[in-house]
């Protein structure tokens, strides 16, 4: 961690944090928000890192976020030679085994941003059966006839 010692300072790094987006988007990255306890970061990233490494060794993988309350921002950059198409089919099979490492480490499959569509088949990873159906149920009670966000994570 760093702490400004400067009004430039404080404005250059914030400059980093906030164009690091734009900045990695030439590679094309494969975006996973997540979240584990604090003390098991360590543990964790090194479990994702040795799975995108031994199964994939031409990714790059790219962490950044908000590590100090263990939500991560887990990107997977796209080597030159594999077309974007290519590069996701073989993402969605990591994703398999992020989630499932999300699952041991007791974290959830989305930190900050959400479940939305993209990782909605994945909720079992993080959610029990229970809350799930609570989830359902309160969705249920504030819109019974099923018109806001129609199929984005429950019908």
């Amino acid at each position: 961690g760093v702490m400004s010692q400067s009004e430039q300072q404080l404005q250059n790094l914030w400059k980093l944090r906030e164009y690091i987006s734009e900045t990695i988007s030439h590679w094309t990255p494969y975006k996973n928000d997540i979240s584990v306890t604090v003390s098991k970061v360590p543990a964790f990233l090194a479990d994702i890192d040795a799975i995108v490494t031994s199964n994939y060794p031409d990714f790059e993988v790219l962490w950044y976020g908000h590590i100090g309350d263990g939500n991560l921002h887990l990107n997977i950059l796209k080597p030159e030679a594999l077309s974007k198409e290519e590069f996701f089919d073989k993402c969605a099979a990591v994703n398999k085994w992020v989630f499932e490492t999300v699952e041991k480490y007791n974290g959830s499959i989305s930190a900050e941003h959400g479940v939305g569509m993209t990782k909605r088949d994945y909720l079992a990873y993080s959610r029990s059966e229970p809350e799930i159906a609570y989830m359902k149920a309160i969705k249920a009670a504030f819109d019974p006839n099923g018109i806001m966000n129609p199929g984005k994570i429950f019908l």
